[in-house]
């Protein structure tokens, strides 16, 4: 047993947890606007961009049993080699169905990578500070999230796009090498037993869930359209966007979660859910940098606020016995409305022509969650008042 948490494994993982990251935020905002480059329709980039995430929503619960009777090591490189040929594929054909194709195999790579980060990294944090270490595994995806757009963005319009996915897959192989410096690893082969919906799915973390997937909608239309709406306003420099929500982001939630611990979740989640329909019923009126800026901000002090509440409320409801099955049915929900949110997002702007589409859009991001903030507060005040 490591009694550091900064041992060696350790660190290997947070760094294939951030090269994943990279390679996942370098394509993510250029990818709609690749394909509507190579002459499919908005509504198809959507749908296709979509994929990802509910390619997710079905592999996860099997990536978890996998993550715990097999190798991670071996696991991770798989899910490497699976994520680097679906990047690959974007740069030697544009026929839709081969797009869809490639679409599907990062994504199953990427959710396999995501569960078996977590799984390899807590055999390496000691039992008391595991909170501490999951916390900064997180952190790869909040610094690929900051630096890895604004970089895909600057590589696209440099050097083209198929470059850039070209360089997003040498992450994968970068992460691939270094997989290869775990030697030896344990890992404990589970019992057999039969699978029950119950080992996958949480009905008391639902209503959590079903908020926190408010959020997760936003963010599946601002990755995929937020580029595109800037080009239609003729708005420069977008990519700095995204390192705005980044650092606000990670002032916010170390502060939020001390706030819920002393006064409630209500504290956090209500003003959160206020604060980031606000940004996005500003997004849509915004015609210059500064102003979707200061909606970035906004949304992502909102998002920092909320989120990790509902996460931890979910585990709350569910029992620390079963925090696993509580964080897979967050991520669930989060897969399922972050795929079809750009779906759903290409139909509005594919039917609405011009700005007019993406303001319909934003706005109706903001009435989303103005809905799921009078759920909130009527659930929670039911279990108050219980």
């Amino acid at each position: 047993m490591n009694e550091k948490l900064w041992n060696k494994n350790y660190i290997l993982v947070l760094l294939v947890n951030a090269l994943n990251a990279f390679s996942f935020f370098m394509v993510a905002t250029i990818l709609s606007k690749y394909l509507v480059s190579i002459g499919t329709s908005v509504a198809m980039a959507g749908f296709i961009v979509g994929l990802f995430s509910l390619t997710s929503l079905c592999c996860r619960p099997f990536s978890g049993i996998m993550a715990d009777r097999l190798s991670n090591v071996t696991l991770l490189k798989w899910s490497n080699i699976l994520m680097g040929v679906g990047l690959l594929g974007f740069t030697i054909t544009t026929q839709i169905p081969l797009l869809i194709v490639f679409r599907i195999i990062n994504g199953v790579g990427f959710a396999l990578a995501g569960t078996c980060q977590i799984s390899l990294a807590s055999r390496y944090i000691p039992k008391d500070k595991m909170g501490e270490g999951i916390g900064y595994l997180g952190l790869g995806m909040v610094l690929g999230s900051a630096v890895a757009p604004g970089l895909g963005l600057a590589l696209a319009d440099e050097f083209g796009m198929k470059i850039t996915f070209l360089i997003s897959a040498a992450f994968t192989v970068l992460a691939f090498v270094i997989l290869y410096f775990f030697h030896n690893e344990k890992y404990k082969v589970m019992e057999k037993k039969k699978l029950r919906l119950s080992d996958v799915f949480a009905v008391k973390a639902l209503p959590y869930t079903l908020v926190a997937g408010s959020f997760s909608f936003v963010n599946g239309i601002v990755a995929s359209y937020l580029v595109l709406f800037a080009d239609e306003i003729g708005v420069k420099g977008i990519s700095i966007y995204f390192t705005v929500c980044a650092i606000v982001l990670f002032i916010v939630r170390p502060f939020s979660g001390k706030l819920m611990d002393k006064k409630g979740i209500r504290v956090t989640v209500l003003p959160g859910l206020i604060l980031t329909a606000l940004a996005m019923f500003m997004l849509g009126g915004s015609r210059s940098l500064i102003l979707i800026l200061i909606t970035g901000a906004i949304r992502s002090l909102g998002q920092g606020a909320a989120q990790p509440s509902l996460q931890a409320g979910c585990i709350s409801a569910v029992g620390k016995d079963r925090s696993g099955v509580a964080t897979s049915t967050y991520y669930l929900g989060g897969d399922v409305c972050q795929g079809f949110g750009p779906m759903i997002g290409g139909a509005i702007v594919g039917n609405i022509a011009g700005v007019a589409g993406y303001t319909a859009l934003f706005n109706i991001c903001g009435v989303l969650l103005l809905c799921a903030l009078v759920f909130f507060f009527l659930i929670t005040g039911k279990r108050q008042a219980a």
